[in-house]
């Protein structure tokens, strides 16, 4: 579990699910955050396969100076708490410690 600061302003606590191809979220964060439909797709969950859920349109998520800009989010009702997917992490090295998650940009190679 980590905090996640959503659009500079409001703070979610998610799960960092290193499967999460996307970042994924509530139905109740998507209100509280405005975030809207814009499209949907299919997705493929540990429990389903084909899931169809609503994708929208974050404007910044950020941990401790990691910042991803307009990231889009799939829409889940099923879920009581965020995930946060690889398409924020994916370009950073993350090291998982017993109390802490530490997110550390690639250098170019």
């Amino acid at each position: 579990m980590i905090q996640v600061l959503f659009n500079g302003n409001q703070s979610y606590e998610m799960l960092v699910d290193t499967g999460a191809s996307n970042t994924v979220i509530t139905p109740v964060m998507a209100e509280l955050l405005g975030v809207l439909p814009t499209g949907r797709t299919k997705a493929d969950t540990p429990s389903q396969k084909g899931v169809e859920l609503d994708i929208g349109l974050v404007r910044s998520v950020s941990i401790d100076g990691a910042v991803a800009s307009n990231i889009p989010v799939a829409i889940a009702p099923a879920l009581d708490i965020g995930l946060l997917g690889q398409d924020f992490f994916g370009r950073y090295d993350v090291t998982i410690k017993q109390d802490v998650i530490e997110f550390r940009e690639r250098s170019a190679s």
